[in-house]
């Protein structure tokens, strides 16, 4: 005959309960509602189902709780929050039913984290649409949407415009060489960027003529 199965110790604290259960090696960390909805008091006896329940009730809300700690960090994409949650060994299902909580909530909102990302990049620094596109991949922003979030904030930019804004950030590493060695530099950095070859030669162009006037200019 099984031995029953009890509730050996209930400690509550503000924000959590922790419940010690005959046979179970870790106390199950539940929420106070989970307590009071059961009407848990110490020395009662579970059922299997009981016990299951309880696990489901703790594992929900142990994932919740990380969660919440994540997003008050900063924001994250559905598949960021995603992989970081079963990194710690959450449950795909328990997973499933958190993100859709705060996905309902407004808390997770690929489409403007997406655009809030993408600008934050594009101000720091510059780049072309296939490279943001790339980019908002990287943060597990879909395809789709990663390709429509780099238009929309791109579609009124100039690519030139853009390319010399990004090479002038790197401009010291290149303008110490010759012409040519510094041409090959910039455009095959620029490349990496995004950009193409006549943006990237306007923006050499003009950058390697401001160069060379100011130099000008100090030997008068």
């Amino acid at each position: 005959m099984d031995e029953p199965i009890k509730l050996l110790k209930l400690a509550e604290s503000s924000t959590l309960a922790e419940l010690t259960v005959s046979g179970e090696d870790e106390p199950l960390k539940v929420s106070l509602e989970t307590v009071y909805r059961h009407r848990l008091v110490e020395g009662i006896v579970l059922t299997k189902a009981q016990l299951a329940t309880l696990k489901e009730e703790a594992a929900l809300f142990q994932c919740d709780r990380l969660a919440a700690r994540y997003l008050a960090m900063r924001d994250h994409s559905v598949g960021e929050l995603r992989s970081k949650l079963r990194r710690r060994g959450m449950q795909p299902p328990v997973v499933q039913v958190v993100l859709k909580k705060y996905r309902d909530n407004g808390a997770l909102d690929d489409a403007r984290y997406a655009l809030a990302v993408g600008q934050s990049l594009l101000n720091r620094r510059p780049c072309a649409k296939s490279y943001l596109t790339a980019y908002l991949q990287k943060k597990q922003i879909r395809r789709d949407l990663a390709a429509q979030t780099a238009e929309t904030l791109l579609s009124r930019e100039d690519d030139d415009k853009l390319a010399a804004a990004a090479l002038e950030q790197r401009w010291s590493r290149f303008s110490q060489f010759e012409l040519e060695t510094a041409r090959t530099k910039a455009y095959n950095y620029l490349a990496r960027r995004g950009f193409g070859y006549q943006s990237a030669k306007v923006a050499f162009d003009q950058l390697w003529r401001q160069t060379k006037k100011e130099s000008e200019d100090q030997n008068i």
